[in-house]
């Protein structure tokens, strides 16, 4: 749907909008965002992974997460930020569900711990 309007004799283009609940990254942008995350906050997404078919993750599920609360906060906020996760309303509560952007980063990661388990098996050769 991407048509050239003409206007005064200008030539403009209309704009496409896309949905962006099922934009995907490419491969590179995917692994650019992937490097930027630290252990502590692929362990946060790996519990919304974990919890992602039922009924999300709130984050007072989190057993140490008053201590911790500050790590937790902005581990979330930049999974949220990238894309990888979203907050959404079931009933009072806010839980955090992963995207489709999310599932690409859970396959990769799960594609990583693959590979770094059979480059053990090869050193213990």
């Amino acid at each position: 749907m991407n048509e050239d309007i003409r206007k005064e004799g200008k030539k403009i283009h209309r704009i496409q909008y896309i949905d962006l609940e099922e934009l995907e990254y490419d491969y590179d942008v995917l692994l650019f965002l992937r490097k930027k995350l630290d252990p502590f906050t692929i362990d946060c997404f790996r519990m919304v992974v974990k919890k992602h078919t039922s009924d999300g993750l709130t984050k007072t599920q989190i057993e140490n997460y008053n201590s911790h609360r500050k790590r937790f906060d902005a581990a979330f906020l930049i999974l949220e930020g990238q894309g990888f996760i979203e907050k959404r309303s079931v009933g009072v509560h806010k839980p955090y569900f992963v995207t489709v952007r999310g599932l690409q980063l859970a396959s990769l990661l799960r594609d990583e711990k693959r590979e770094q388990q059979n480059n053990q098996n090869i050193e213990g050769l």
